[in-house]
């Protein structure tokens, strides 16, 4: 008669590196092929959500994955195995490129409980790779500020869903999304030159990532929009988010002909509702910004909270 521990022996003594995640991606087993092929033991490793690793799994077009929507979410979310081949950062420094397996395992109701990876290291990464030629891509970063753009916010938004339709009843797990935009700065430019201008977007970028928590992504939407994504723990949390936003960009400003320069936003926030999807909280806090401009810039407008 198979038992338990029969499945806990072949997995620890598979060569094929083997993780297991709760739905909130917390690591919750760790074998040796993993400890040997990644350089982490496992107790460095379990308790431990994915996105919080140094394993900085990205895919073969060099995108990051393990901030954004990873194949164990896409697993949970399609309720099936799914293969990858990934990119990973060893312990050590290193790179290496693993095929990886995802496999979800639900219980008797049918609701996915754990996801198992499954991997193993296939090569060294060489100049001919697309993983290479794509790895130092600025693709998803804005070549200006080097703030995250559009193609690196769409699957975090994308990833911020998944985990609010799986776990928010249990969990509480909300979120929020700010969109700013810098008041008359078609007029900075005018008035000050471009380049004052580029200066004036690196500037804020800068006080921007010094200032935003970890779990906190802020970018650059195109243009002098940008837009954050927050997790919060409740709708009220939305407007000291604003506030701290607002003070941050206060704390933006360049010289120029040995005067210093400020900026001001509108901005708009709003936290994920019922029925949301990525379209339609992007509109709604765009929305709330357009109306910050109405009531005289420099403002912020935000939902309605009890």
């Amino acid at each position: 008669m198979i038992q338990d521990k029969d499945f806990r022996q072949l997995a620890e003594l598979s060569p094929f590196g083997t993780y297991m995640v709760t739905p909130d991606r917390t690591i919750v087993y760790w074998n040796r092929a993993a400890e040997q092929i990644t350089g982490y033991r496992a107790e460095e490793m379990i308790g431990i959500r994915c996105p919080e690793t140094k394993l900085d799994h990205m895919d073969e077009k060099g995108r990051p994955l393990c901030r954004t929507y990873c194949p164990l979410l896409a697993s949970m979310d399609q309720k099936k195995p799914l293969s990858k081949k990934l990119v990973f950062t060893h312990k050590d420094g290193t790179m290496g490129v693993i095929q990886a397996h995802f496999v979800p395992l639900a219980d008797e109701k049918g609701q996915i409980r754990l996801v198992a990876e499954q991997f193993e290291e296939v090569s060294l990464l060489d100049r001919g790779s697309l993983i290479i030629q794509n790895l130092y891509s600025l693709a998803h970063h804005d070549t200006l500020t080097g703030l995250p753009n559009r193609k690196f916010l769409d699957p975090l938004l994308k990833m911020r869903f998944s985990e609010y339709h799986r776990l928010h009843q249990l969990f509480a797990v909300l979120f929020a999304v700010l969109f700013a935009d810098i008041d008359h700065f078609h007029d900075f430019n005018g008035k000050y030159g471009h380049p004052a201008g580029d200066r004036m977007l690196k500037a804020f970028a800068d006080a921007a990532t010094h200032s935003i928590r970890s779990t906190d992504t802020l970018g650059r939407w195109g243009g002098e929009e940008f837009i954050g994504i927050y997790p919060i723990k409740n709708r009220s949390d939305i407007i000291p988010i604003a506030n701290r936003f607002q003070h941050m960009v206060k704390q933006a400003f360049i010289h120029h002909e040995s005067h210093p320069l400020h900026i001001t936003m509108s901005v708009g926030i709003t936290a994920v509702q019922e029925g949301d999807t990525p379209e339609s909280i992007i509109q709604r806090a765009d929305k709330y910004m357009y109306e910050a401009k109405n009531r005289g810039r420099n403002t912020i407008v935000h939902d309605r909270v009890e």
